[in-house]
């Protein structure tokens, strides 16, 4: 009972620790937030530093999770992104198109060796498009057993985590060799609105608001879905109308008013990437799941790689590339990172932007993508 409040109080307090030490400026640039949470977990978990109860962490991992992600999409506005930022657009669009092009060829080459390779690149897409939240929802929607969430979010972590150190380092040498530099036009895009980091003051009340509207929502959308199906166990409907009722609360102008709704939802992902990481057990990952991990090493470059590859043809700028790549590869929470290795902030907004439209196409992308290679594979 006692270790299982210790596990409860971790997860829901360090997500807070580990923003207080990255807004003071105690860890370097590249220790974000989200790497520290992910790291604690996964150090708690592959030292046995406590007794973990898998149960609970695979709980919040899914209530948390179904929090986050209205929130995260509350202040979007997809009606002004769209008006702006072609070259942004276009170079998500190529990462995205890149993601469901090598994640749908590997399902192929790895049918004979994997069971359910159509689940597995319909999470992978989710990954590639918005980050670990879409897959985690995707993952729920396609009845995907906790063992292969579980691997193919800790491949996703030893493989996202190398390709994050070379986009925090050597990355925008090696790019600019082959990519035209970024012009500068116009006022910086940053000049109004705020990364998640920059932001430290907390509008309580907001956020309250906030949670209470996610709540409501989660609760017709069940209501619905019962309605509907006479049961909640269909999850596919559940996480695409969840998604959709999200983000029709954010043409609501009240709705996108409220501050810190994204801070909110990111501090629920925080809490999910703990709880995740406690669940990521890399002896047992390495004596099972080395066919989960070379498929996700193989789709990850296919993605990186022909995303590069129509950036070049389309001739899309080093810096453009970078961000959009982060934003849909690793979330938004990563854009700051990125500006400060580039030393660009006229993309921010642009990031963050594209980011959040990750988050909201996602689950719709991955569940498509993972159904049409069910019919193609003959899968059950």
């Amino acid at each position: 009972m006692y270790w299982a409040l210790l596990q409860l109080a971790l997860i829901g307090l360090f997500p807070f620790v580990s923003r207080w030490l990255y807004n003071r400026k105690f860890l370097p640039s590249w220790l974000s937030p989200v790497v520290l949470c992910y790291a604690l977990g996964i150090i708690l978990s592959n030292l046995r530093l406590l007794p973990l109860d898998n149960k609970l962490s695979t709980t919040l991992t899914e209530i948390t999770i179904v929090l986050a992600i209205p929130l995260l999409l509350y202040g979007t506005r997809l009606n002004e992104w769209f008006g702006h930022a072609r070259s942004t657009l276009i170079s998500f669009g190529l990462c995205v198109a890149a993601g469901l092009a090598s994640t749908a060829s590997f399902a192929f080459v790895y049918a004979h060796k994997l069971d359910s390779t159509w689940r597995l690149s319909g999470m992978l897409v989710g990954i590639y498009t918005g980050g670990t939240p879409n897959m985690q929802a995707i993952g729920l929607a396609l009845d995907a057993s906790q063992e292969s969430i579980i691997l193919l979010n800790a491949a996703d972590v030893l493989i996202g985590g190398i390709y994050l150190l070379f986009l925090t380092s050597f990355a925008p040498t090696v790019y600019g060799l082959f990519l035209a530099p970024f012009k500068r036009e116009g006022p910086e895009e940053n000049s109004s609105p705020e990364t998640p980091e920059d932001q430290t003051k907390i509008n309580y009340r907001d956020s309250l608001k906030a949670i209470l509207l996610t709540l409501a929502i989660i609760g017709l959308t069940l209501g619905i879905c019962r309605l509907a199906f006479g049961s909640l166990e269909n999850v596919a409907f559940i996480m695409l109308l969840l998604t959709t009722l999200s983000i029709a609360a954010s043409f609501v102008p009240r709705v996108r008013r409220w501050e810190n709704t994204f801070e909110t939802g990111e501090y629920f992902l925080l809490m999910f990437c703990v709880a995740l990481g406690m669940l990521a057990d890399f002896s047992e990952i390495l004596s099972q799941g080395p066919d989960v991990i070379t498929f996700s090493i193989f789709a990850f470059l296919g993605t990186v790689l022909l995303h590069l590859l129509g950036a070049a043809l389309f001739r899309i700028d080093r810096d453009t590339v970078l961000f959009t790549s982060v934003a849909a590869l690793y979330g938004p929470a990563f854009i700051g990172q990125i500006a400060s290795i580039t030393g660009n902030r006229h993309l921010i907004f642009s990031g963050i932007a594209v980011g959040l439209l990750g988050y909201a196409i996602g689950n719709y992308l991955g569940i498509g993508l993972a159904y049409v290679l069910r019919a193609l594979l003959g899968a059950g």
